[in-house]
């Protein structure tokens, strides 16, 4: 089977081509607002809710809390210890055979990866909704 450059540039390793962030107006069932979304792409299935905890090297591994969703630039082997506790992931970089996708998978729990500037818009404490079926971040209530 003949594939495209672009079919396999999505399984390569680095940021998917997708936009930074994007304003939506959309009602949650709690009452809550999504004030930013972003898009990247579906590593494992599923949906969750919860406080982000921003890793960008393994001083901050301590950070994650049970049910925290791991923001970070990319999975590292320490993720691996911490993934249990967390409730989804998502990565700046990274494809669908990358070390992140892999390690939420193993978990059972939602990612998305490939999300370019995802680091710089997330901050720690963030409510956010990740839906790794659909391959979208919502940022439901900004910490600050």
């Amino acid at each position: 089977m003949k594939t495209s450059l672009n079919a396999r540039n999505r399984f390569s390793e680095g940021p998917a081509p997708c936009p930074e962030e994007e304003s939506r107006d959309a009602a949650l069932p709690n009452g809550y607002r999504v004030i930013g979304l972003m898009r990247g792409l579906a590593a494992s299935l599923g949906v969750a809710t919860g406080r982000a905890t921003v890793v960008m090297d393994s001083r901050d591994i301590p950070r994650v809390n049970e049910g925290a969703v791991i923001v970070s630039k990319e999975a590292s082997p320490d993720l691996a210890m911490v993934m249990p506790r967390a409730c989804a992931l998502a990565t700046e970089f990274g494809g669908l055979g990358a070390t992140a996708s892999a390690y939420a998978r193993a978990c059972g729990i939602p990612a998305v990866v490939g999300i370019a500037g995802l680091t710089r818009v997330i901050r720690d404490g963030d409510l956010v909704r990740v839906d790794g079926t659909r391959g979208t971040v919502e940022i439901i209530e900004s910490a600050s």
